[in-house]
C-alpha cells in the first residue's frame, strides 16, 4: 500500500513540476529583452540582413507578441460569427 502512495505521489509531482516549469519558462521568455545584435545574429542565421527600420519593426512585433503570450494548451476556440443561412441550417438536420 505504501508503494502505491509513493508511485502516485511521484507521478503527481512530476506532472506538477512539468507544468510549473513550462509556466516559468513561458513567463521568462515573454519578459526577455532582446538586444539589437542578438536579433541581427538570429536574422543572419535565417539568411536575412536587417536594416535599422526592419530592426525596429521586429522589436515592436516581439514586444507585442510577448505582451499576450499564447495559452499553454491553445485556449478556447472562438466560434465564427457568421449567421447561418437556410441552406446551412437545413443541411444540419
Amino acid at each position: 500500500m505504501q508503494w502505491l502512495f509513493l508511485v502516485i505521489g511521484l507521478v503527481v509531482g512530476l506532472v506538477g513540476g512539468f507544468f510549473l516549469a513550462a509556466w516559468y519558462l513561458r513567463r521568462s521568455m515573454a519578459n526577455m529583452d532582446w538586444e539589437d545584435k542578438d536579433i541581427a545574429q538570429m536574422a543572419k542565421r535565417m539568411g536575412m540582413n536587417l536594416n535599422p527600420r526592419q530592426m525596429q519593426v521586429v522589436k515592436q512585433q516581439m514586444k507585442k507578441a510577448s505582451a499576450q503570450p499564447k495559452p499553454l494548451f491553445g485556449g478556447l476556440k472562438k466560434k465564427s460569427a457568421k449567421p447561418q443561412t437556410k441552406t446551412q441550417s437545413s443541411k444540419k438536420r
